[in-house]
């Protein structure tokens, strides 16, 4: 965490990250609009385990106001991937209403 903020991440498409940065805030990737968006705290997620790689070429870094991982916790994989939080796509809007700053994106494997 930066100062009194807050540091999340995601790994996405081009396009994904492309429309992430523009707007500055989490966007479904096409045709997975119900979908939850997925994010976790910095490290917590192995980009090489997510599956086909050209999915997940970007890293898209999300700044978010103090207070958000209380309002995450509720959404937090537990059992399984402690740090992961899946947003149901319902409550997107209020996240990137509410908590979100500013969203970066970076080449995978580029520092920051």
């Amino acid at each position: 965490m930066a100062g009194n903020n807050e540091i999340y991440e995601r790994y996405g498409n081009e396009e994904e990250a492309k429309n992430c940065s523009r707007e500055q805030k989490l966007l479904p990737r096409p045709n997975h609009e119900t979908q939850p968006k997925w994010i976790a705290d910095i490290g917590k997620v192995l980009p090489r385990t997510l599956g086909k790689s050209k999915n997940y070429k970007y890293r898209i870094e999300i700044v978010t106001k103090r207070g958000t991982k209380e309002w995450l916790k509720q959404f937090e994989i537990k059992s399984n991937e402690p740090g992961r939080y899946a947003i149901p796509s319902d409550e997107v809007p209020k996240f990137n209403n509410e908590y979100v700053i500013s969203v970066s994106t970076f080449k995978r494997g580029a520092k920051r």
